[in-house]
């Protein structure tokens, strides 16, 4: 058995995994350590089927996606459209220096395409271009300067911070500012109703939320039977206890009249509840949705996610580990809080059907053709299409029974998973021809795809810190993303001890797929 592939793959796991947390003075190679034991064992003959990568690939992806998807498309309301125009130009800047060095140093075309695509280190770019033109010398120049590519942007993202003397902890905590600045913050006051129209009027506690957009949590109007589901009216000279943003406030105060300032006490017979989102029937759903909270006279007043405080609209769709603030009767405590869920624990941990659908589907659309004008039919791919596919379901959450969202637990399993054994078998399968590439190619292609990744990841990099004044954070997704490295974001993750980089890496990433395909079948017919 020591003879089998699948103990070749976890042997490379096991001592990449220990010499990549070796630190020297703060400094280790993390997840280059485990693409250089898997080059050196290639080289002496281990081999590892290309399935195995595969399927890292696409748990790591799918997870990513996942967790991503309502992150992405929160992103493209606001700077999605600008990262995606920056991952447009770094990509354009090494197709273009990567042709004119080919042509400066006379390359043939074949051997120009395989520095482009092994630069980028994209599988799928070098698919593209064997599909316009299957010429065996461009895989081998990819698997020359595959590794070093690969190996390249990794490192580039660990030294960039020390490079520019980035303190990671402080762009951290710069980045969830400007996260919590989108997000107005949330008020708790009481009022004391002294709007003339209500003595002459019957007003109901549904019309006053409906008109200020605000959640009247605790009120101290008469009710014909506690126990009641009713929707209560509100009198001249009532109490009630709002949450809302200071906007929202301020047109309270002209609707309903006088804020009092001093602390009020309520007779009744309502808690105040801060529950944890894990029941699977509540997760995925809209505030407005939940009925059973309803039929228990519970009331959202506020939704605690990522450390930002957000109003409980209806059509709020509540994600799995949101803090909620639920008002309720206290006899119903318990009820509320089983209906909430309020254990991470009890979460389902290995719902195998969100996954294996949601997998099944991305393949599917990543097998479709679409033609495109000047360059013919091209797909998303495998790894695009369950990217595209992740990213929707993260952001539905759920449809009908199914709830794509998974556990903490389950994400940060497929996500490690999934990466070391891309990297194991990637490695494996580079380094076996590596040596014999050299000898027949030499370095050349090597220097070429070093010199126009560095200097064109050096100047986007500079560009977005230095003229566009990006957060750090930021900057280590887009570069990983436009990459489309998997690598370089586990790097960014592990560097930062966050997932936020992958929310910028998650809003470039399919459009710069699609761009590298485009730009490697372009490039095939331009060469």
């Amino acid at each position: 058995m020591i003879h089998n592939e699948i103990f070749y793959l976890f042997s490379i796991i096991s001592v990449g995994y220990i010499f990549g947390n070796i630190k020297i003075k703060g400094f280790s190679l993390d997840i280059t350590a485990m693409l250089i034991v898997a080059l050196i064992a290639g080289h002496y003959g281990m081999v590892i089927s290309d399935d195995f990568s595969l399927f890292g690939l696409a748990i790591f992806i799918y997870a990513i996606g996942l967790q991503s998807g309502p992150g992405f498309f929160e992103t493209m309301k606001y700077d999605g459209i600008k990262l995606n125009l920056i991952a447009m130009v770094l990509l354009a800047i090494i197709f273009l220096s990567t042709l004119a060095l080919g042509k400066i140093f006379a390359l043939p075309s074949n051997l120009v395409e395989g520095i482009f695509t092994g630069s980028l280190t994209s599988v799928t770019s070098l698919a593209a271009a064997l599909e316009i033109k299957n010429d065996p010398i461009i895989p081998v120049i990819f698997g020359i300067v595959y590794p070093f590519g690969l190996i390249a942007t990794v490192l580039f993202i660990r030294i960039l911070p020390l490079l520019f003397r980035i303190n990671i902890e402080k762009e951290v905590e710069d980045y969830e500012s400007s996260q919590k600045a989108r997000y107005p913050e949330i008020y708790t006051k009481n009022f004391k109703i002294t709007n003339e129209n209500f003595k002459n009027a019957s007003i109901k506690k549904s019309q006053i939320e409906a008109m200020t957009s605000t959640v009247i949590e605790r009120t101290n109007a008469a009710k014909t039977n506690e126990l009641e589901v009713e929707d209560v009216i509100l009198r001249y000279n009532d109490v009630v206890r709002v949450t809302g943003t200071k906007k929202q406030m301020s047109n309270l105060n002209i609707v309903l009249g006088e804020e009092v300032e001093q602390e009020l006490q309520f007779n009744d017979n309502m808690k105040v509840l801060r529950l944890l989102t894990t029941s699977k029937d509540v997760v995925g759903k809209k505030i407005g949705t939940i009925k059973e909270l309803k039929a228990l006279r519970g009331v959202i007043t506020k939704v605690r996610r990522a450390g930002i405080d957000i109003q409980a609209h209806p059509n709020l769709t509540l994600r799995l580990g949101d803090k909620l603030y639920v008002v309720a009767p206290e006899i119903y405590s318990e009820k509320v809080t089983k209906i909430i869920g309020n254990d991470l624990l009890k979460y389902p941990a290995a719902d195998f059907l969100p996954i294996s659908l949601g997998i099944v589907m991305g393949i599917l659309l990543g097998s479709i053709p679409f033609d495109v004008p000047f360059v013919g039919v091209i797909k998303l791919s495998f790894v695009g299409g369950i990217l595209v596919v992740a990213l929707v379901l993260g952001r539905l959450g759920r449809v009908g029974p199914i709830v794509w969202n998974l556990s903490p637990h389950s994400t940060t399993l497929l996500k490690t998973l999934g990466q070391l054994m891309f990297v194991a078998t990637v490695g494996t399968n580079a380094g076996k021809y590596l040596m014999e590439a050299l000898e027949k190619n030499g370095f050349m292609p090597i220097y070429i795809a070093l010199a126009t990744l560095i200097c064109s990841l050096l100047i986007v990099a500079l560009t977005c810190r230095f003229i566009l004044k990006m957060n750090f954070i930021n900057i280590m997704g887009l570069l990983s993303g436009a990459m489309t490295s998997t690598p370089s974001l586990t790097m960014s993750n592990d560097l930062t001890k966050t997932d936020y980089p992958s929310i910028a890496y998650a809003a470039v990433y399919p459009m710069s797929l699609v761009l590298i395909i485009l730009l490697a079948q372009f490039g095939m017919k331009i060469f």
